[in-house]
Formats: C-alpha cells, sequence, structure tokens
C-alpha cells in the first residue's frame, strides 16, 4: 500500500467561539502529538480532563454534526477542525476543549486551517498507510433517496450531487479530482448552511443556540409576508436592510463560491473520514449524504480494512 510521512502542528494554537448548537462559548488550543497518537479531543471542563480519541466506533449521534462519545464524555461536532486535519495531512494532535462543543467559527475549516498555518506543520519519522480501496463499496438508503459509494481510484476524488427542489439551488454538483492537494483552496472555506424553514423550527425548540448569519448560510426556502418577517427579524436577531426574498441567502456578504452548499457537504465527508483513522485513495461518489450515511460507509470501509488485515 502506497504510504506518507506522519505530521503534526509545530507548535500550540489556540482559537475560541461558541458552539453551533448548544451557543456555549469553546477555548479550543490545538497540541502537537507524537507519531501514532492519531487524533485526541481532552475536555479539559471535566474532572481528571479525559480524552475521546477520534475514531469511527466512538461515534454516537450524527443529528446535525459527528458526536463522539467515550466512557459517558461527549464531544460534538467534531467534523470541521476534522477536515481541516485531512487538508493539511495532521495526523497526530491534542484538542483541548473547555466545553462539550467545539467552536463554530465562520462554519467552515477554514479559521482552523489560518491558525495552525501560523506555526506550521512538522513532518515525523513514521509513515502513514494509505487505505487503496480495491473493490467497490456501497452504501444506500432508499427511503431518503441517498447513495454513497466508494470505488476504486489511485488518487482521492470526490463527487458529490444534491438537490433541494429550490430553482437557485436544485442541483448542486461539485467533483474534485484530487481532493488531498485541492481541499483546502476549492472545500475549506465553504461554510455550514440550512434553510430558513428548518432552522426557525430548530431555533424555537432551543436548538441551534448558537447559530447566526456570522457562521452559517441561511436559504430562503418559502415566501415570506410582513408579520412574518417581522417575527423573524426577532427570532434571529437580523436587523433592517436583509432581504427576506424566496430562494435568496440571507447572508449579505453573498456565496464563496456558486455552490458553496455542497461543497459544505464535501466538507463535512472528508472530516467525518478522518474517523477511518488512516488516509484513503478512492473515488467517493455521493447522492444527498449527509452525517448518517457518511460514517454508514466509514464502518463499511473499516469493516473492508479488518477483512483485508487478516
Amino acid at each position: 500500500m502506497p504510504n506518507r510521512i506522519q505530521q503534526t502542528i509545530s507548535g500550540e494554537v489556540s482559537l475560541s467561539g461558541v458552539g453551533l448548537h448548544t451557543g456555549v462559548k469553546c477555548d479550543l488550543t490545538i497540541k502537537p502529538a507524537a507519531e501514532n497518537t492519531g487524533i485526541i479531543f481532552q475536555r479539559l471542563d471535566l474532572d481528571q480532563s479525559p480524552t475521546i480519541p477520534a475514531k469511527i466506533n466512538y461515534v454516537n449521534s450524527t443529528k446535525r454534526g459527528t458526536t463522539l462519545e467515550y466512557d459517558g464524555v461527549i464531544v460534538h461536532t467534531v467534523e470541521h477542525v476534522l477536515a481541516a486535519f485531512y487538508g493539511l495531512k495532521i495526523d497526530n494532535a491534542i484538542i483541548e476543549i473547555s466545553a462539550p462543543e467545539l467552536p463554530i467559527m465562520d462554519g467552515s475549516a477554514l479559521p482552523f486551517i489560518d491558525a495552525i498555518n501560523t506555526v506550521g506543520i512538522t513532518a515525523q519519522k513514521n509513515t502513514i498507510d494509505y487505505y487503496k480501496i480495491t473493490e467497490p463499496i456501497h452504501y444506500r438508503d432508499p427511503n431518503r433517496n441517498i447513495e454513497l459509494s466508494v470505488l476504486p481510484s489511485d488518487r482521492t476524488k470526490v463527487t458529490f450531487f444534491m438537490d433541494y427542489g429550490l430553482p437557485k439551488f436544485n442541483l448542486q454538483y461539485t467533483s474534485i479530482e484530487n481532493i488531498e492537494d485541492q481541499f483546502i483552496k476549492e472545500i475549506a472555506p465553504a461554510r455550514t448552511f440550512g434553510l430558513l424553514s428548518e432552522l426557525v423550527e430548530l431555533k424555537q425548540n432551543g436548538l441551534i443556540l448558537g447559530g447566526s448569519l456570522d457562521n452559517a448560510i441561511v436559504i430562503v426556502d418559502k415566501k415570506i409576508n410582513v408579520e412574518e418577517e417581522q417575527r423573524l427579524r426577532k427570532l434571529f436577531t437580523i436587523e433592517k436592510g436583509f432581504s427576506f426574498k424566496d430562494n435568496e441567502i440571507l447572508n449579505t456578504d453573498g456565496l464563496r463560491f456558486k455552490n458553496e452548499p455542497v461543497r459544505h457537504k464535501v466538507l463535512d465527508l472528508m472530516g467525518d473520514l478522518m474517523l477511518l483513522g488512516k488516509p484513503l485513495k478512492g473515488h467517493i461518489i455521493a447522492e444527498r449524504s449527509g452525517h448518517q450515511a457518511n460514517i454508514k460507509i466509514v464502518k463499511l470501509i473499516k469493516e473492508k480494512i479488518k477483512y483485508d488485515s487478516r
């Protein structure tokens, strides 16, 4: 199997922000780690500062993000920082956090990448093996019209389709020929997103407490009358000047890419794939995939690795 040299961060970096779902402030520090350590989360806010390895067998929830749990300790929304590690090829690191959920920052992986780049990356002595897909692996959820496949390829390629049935945000598509080389420029800046109708329900039910137009793209997926507009402005703390036009976005800074939503789906996918514990060579083809399907395919790949290593 092909391999490459393991890497870690060259020094400590710290960031602060609120968790998307909990709304709780989190101070985060990324530290170097020895070879073969992997990625470790550490909850400094709990007695004895327990740790949770970033491994697929510790995923306990995929609702609105990927959550890890180990020995009763939980860490929410790990996918964006793991995606940043994917883009930078960081294999070993300790992530200290002061709260149960990682900070959402601007909703992309870019703030983590920019912070790490201030101290740089150190090559280590040992290598890490790629897992090369030798035969197709498939996952399908017919009830939700979701399909996810990994096919043999000599590089890591991603093709992703999604369709929300909206005139401006209907079929969104991206194909990244070599995501190891293109991730930082083409995928990392893409922000998380949601439909206004979904977000209203979540907000009213006391969820996405840290969500705002500073860390998410909000797509207006229905017509808004004057009365409802006033209610929405109060609910989301939106000042005048924002447009509630159907099939537009509320964010005044616009999109970073014309197909930013589907690119963020790829970001989430690569973050979830980091839970495999080793880099992958294969062509990933996804249709409407989210965290639940991502984790399903990672588990199937993990089982195949175990079978191949017998």
